[in-house]
């Protein structure tokens, strides 16, 4: 039997639990997939791929056996994840809004785990190519910051589209004839905390539909494979020396044993980068340009190590020289993905170089594709603004609200980062502490960044007629 509308937002709003997978087996695993991938390479003549030279399972204090989230929550970090992806191009089609295609795709199954429901295990190729692409994202990126949280406690962390940083100072494609991309990270996390340098991770996501094993009850091969490739994406990108900054790689099986999992591994470390201070140069509320004569080829100085003289190889480096730009480019880059996702096109397109695609946001829009921060809501007496789309679900009207509180988009909408970033964490310590629970009709996910996610059912509008 189909289920209502009703019956579809309850599904998104409950709690689930999504497990987890990080062992030292697994990681035996990936560097055993990792050495025959290699050996095969070199017998063709090729050279082996680069990857971390480390990895390890994740602490069990810094994720448990799984963590509990709701499907809207994962949703919302779809949204977030996606917002800059493109630079701008599908804008005023609101690019965060591709996560509603995903709502009657989970819910809990009766052990009370997040599961695919029978419309999410379609058969169709193209939707799980689609389904393992995007969820991937939101559940690497859902785990991933628990992790990053768990580490920084007292800290709020953001979420940041690698390429879109990386477009501020190095060519994305290995040359102008060759448009192979050049290995990189998925995401940026920023732990962050006013008067404190912000730590950084690496995060690579990748997913897949493969199901388990019905000897062992584990999926192996593609989990895997996906794993050696999050090392080798993480390995093309450096901050400071040479692999000191912390990564994340992980694989969700959406059909894993009992219900979706989350494989784990990391890459040990800490990136800190300058502390800025609010109305200093350098300051995040500060126009960035995009920064020229930044090499790239031969940029990672790896040292002396196994028995390998120091060498120089291809990727993206952030020298010690450029680490306060950097981290600069990171907060308006943060900065720009807030106003994204809450509508503002001219507010998102101050904090974008040009290189990083500030033109998309200052074009003229069009009918039917324009996103405008002319929306609000109210949640626990506290004014959210942004922006809206209406969809159906059925018969049912369904409106989508993403925003930002509006003290704190206020700030974003001045220019005032730094300013923005001491409120909102003062705003999340007050929020911490409240026992006090918001009232929403709806699925809503509330994010410490100051963001909301939410959906509601339409009043029912009745034509006269002619």
């Amino acid at each position: 039997m189909a289920r209502t509308a009703r019956q579809i937002l309850n599904a998104l709003s409950r709690s689930t639990s999504v497990h987890i997978h990080s062992t030292t087996e697994l990681a035996a695993h990936v560097d055993s997939a990792a050495a025959a991938i290699d050996k095969r390479r070199r017998e063709k003549g090729q050279e082996a791929a680069r990857r971390k030279p480390e990895l390890r399972p994740v602490a069990r204090a810094e994720h448990g056996r799984y963590i509990e989230l709701t499907p809207w929550q994962v949703l919302h970090a779809v949204a977030r994840g996606y917002v800059l992806a493109g630079q701008g191009m599908g804008r005023g089609l609101a690019e965060h809004w591709l996560s509603l295609k995903f709502c009657e795709a989970l819910d809990r199954n009766r052990a009370g785990s997040m599961d695919l429901t029978d419309k999410g295990r379609s058969s169709e190729r193209w939707y799980k190519g689609m389904q393992a692409r995007e969820l991937a994202v939101g559940f690497g990126l859902a785990v991933a910051e628990h992790i990053v949280q768990q580490r920084y406690p007292d800290h709020i962390v953001s979420v940041v589209d690698t390429s879109t940083v990386l477009r501020a100072g190095w060519p994305l494609s290995v040359s102008q004839r060759n448009k192979t991309s050049r290995p990189r990270p998925d995401y940026l996390i920023e732990a962050w905390k006013p008067g404190e340098p912000s730590k950084v991770t690496f995060v690579a996501c990748r997913g897949n539909h493969q199901k388990p094993s019905k000897r062992t009850g584990r999926t192996r091969s593609t989990t895997i494979q996906q794993l050696v490739k999050g090392a080798e994406l993480t390995e093309g990108m450096q901050i400071g020396p040479w692999n000191t900054t912390p990564c994340l790689m992980l694989s969700t099986e959406l059909m894993g044993p009992g219900g979706i999992v989350v494989n784990a591994l990391q890459s040990p470390g800490e990136t800190l980068l300058p502390l800025r201070t609010p109305g200093a140069p350098g300051n995040a509320g500060e126009e960035i340009k995009d920064k020229s004569g930044i090499p790239y080829p031969n940029a990672i100085r790896i040292p002396a190590r196994e028995g390998r003289r120091t060498r120089t190889v291809d990727g993206f480096q952030v020298g010690e020289d450029d680490l306060a730009w950097f981290g600069q480019l990171l907060a308006r880059t943060a900065a720009a993905g807030l106003t994204a996702f809450s509508g503002g096109g001219q507010n998102t397109a101050r904090y974008l170089t040009a290189r990083q695609g500030r033109e998309h946001y200052n074009v003229p829009t069009f009918a039917a594709t324009s996103s405008v921060d002319d929306a609000d809501i109210e949640v626990d007496y506290t004014k959210f603004v942004g922006t809206d789309h209406v969809f159906r679900m059925g018969s049912a009207r369904i409106e989508a609200f993403s925003g930002m509180a509006e003290d704190l988009y206020g700030l974003i909408k001045d220019g005032r980062v730094e300013e923005y970033r001491q409120a909102a964490y003062e705003l999340h310590c007050k929020r911490s502490n409240s026992r006090e629970a918001g009232k929403w009709n709806g699925p809503i996910s509330l994010h410490a960044d100051g963001t909301v996610m939410a959906l509601s059912i339409l009043p029912v509008r009745r034509r006269r007629p002619l």
